[in-house]
């Protein structure tokens, strides 16, 4: 069942996976701040009454993760809210999972997907951290269609910055499986409608916790940690000092 934790999971009418960072552990013994950011799918679902629950909740900004097509498909709501400060940082242009499926035929091709983004989008990655360093007050979101890759990874280092112990990394990655199922069910009609390779697509679909972990493991092997990696993508010092304080102070 999925988990529904009263304060970490934020019901909608209009979304599946809207989720709070806060309320983790830190390796000083702090947990990460509630209510300060949060991780999301699409909100272009969202009706009057879940715009104002969120608006009554703190919400000032909303960070866009998807592409130009993906907006035009599923327009974001808040674009023209004069209560929120809406940015469109798209992290994957052309690097997108579905691009991927005949390339990739490796058990988990999730894995290898996460591993070029980290590699090959390190100035949008930055563009995206240092927006949500730049957040004053309030209630921050950031997503994409699922809340599940391009979410998962910016969620992954934000976390991973602010010292969170990986075993809640991986399972902060793994808790939109059981959220999303509905999401998947449709996306896979749409596979099928367009006769993509269903098999295939499905392994792209998935939201494994070896998948997160083996993520972690490779940005350890390849840049040393988490801080090391944004410091060689060129974040600077005192936008991760900003984000370390959003999360914990």
């Amino acid at each position: 069942m999925p988990e529904k934790h009263p304060r970490r999971y934020f019901p909608l009418n209009g979304a599946y996976n809207f989720r709070d960072l806060g309320g983790y552990c830190t390796a000083q013994k702090r947990e990460t701040n509630w209510r300060r950011i949060m991780r999301a799918d699409s909100p272009h679902r969202l009706d009057a009454a879940d715009r104002q629950k969120l608006r009554q909740n703190g919400l000032r900004t909303v960070i866009d993760l998807r592409a130009k097509n993906e907006l035009e498909a599923a327009p974001n709501p808040f674009v023209d809210d004069p209560d929120v400060q809406y940015l469109n940082i798209s992290l994957f242009e052309q690097l997108a999972p579905a691009t991927m499926i005949e390339q990739e035929r490796s058990s988990d091709p999730l894995l290898d997907f996460y591993t070029t983004t980290l590699a090959t989008r390190q100035e949008p990655i930055c563009k995206v951290l240092e927006a949500i360093a730049a957040h004053q007050e309030g209630l921050l979101v950031f997503h994409c269609t699922a809340g599940k890759d391009r979410t998962g990874l910016i969620a992954a280092l934000l976390l991973g910055l602010a010292e969170v112990e990986e075993q809640q990394i991986i399972a902060d990655y793994a808790r939109t499986a059981p959220l999303i199922v509905g999401l998947v069910d449709e996306f896979l009609q749409m596979a099928r409608e367009k006769g993509m390779d269903i098999d295939a697509y499905k392994k792209l679909l998935k939201c494994e916790p070896q998948t997160m972990q083996k993520a972690l493991n490779h940005v350890h092997e390849t840049y040393g940690s988490i801080p090391q990696y944004l410091h060689q993508a060129g974040l600077a010092p005192s936008t991760r000092t900003r984000l370390t304080k959003l999360m914990t102070d």
